[in-house]
């Protein structure tokens, strides 16, 4: 073994331990940063933050068949019922979870997770078979 190889083990090891040791360090002080200098709006305390983040003034009334632009899949999305389009509107549009979704229609998070997997198995099984 030649003393450089052993160097350079210990070199790669020190640089290695410093990576890690540092990346510890550097997460404990952003926590701290978070903790001590908290965002206004992440306080519940405050009853103007908590406005501004419900209220919205720009209100997006977009539906998925605005987004479409292949024909086929078009033709496809229209065989749906109109709450599976619904829902494929609410989760792809808006980007809501299936919890949220079911909160917002009324029904519950495994019904919308079905009909959700119903109608993209729908849409897959409509446009394999052309």
């Amino acid at each position: 073994m030649k003393p450089d190889d052993s160097l350079n083990r210990r070199f790669i090891s020190y640089m290695a331990n410093l990576i890690y040791y540092n990346s510890i360090n550097y997460d404990k002080k952003r926590r701290m940063k978070d903790t001590r200098f908290p965002l206004t709006l992440d306080n519940d305390d405050n009853m103007e933050s908590v406005l501004l983040t419900i209220y919205d003034p720009e209100v997006i009334h977009a539906n998925l068949r605005d987004h479409i632009t292949d024909y086929a899949l078009f033709q496809a999305y229209e065989t749906l019922s109109s709450q599976q389009q619904e829902i494929l509107s609410l989760a792809y549009v808006y980007n809501l979870k299936d919890e949220e979704i079911a909160r917002k229609l009324g029904y519950t998070q495994q019904n919308i997770s079905k009909h959700r997997l119903k109608a993209l198995e729908k849409l897959r099984r409509l446009l394999t078979e052309g």
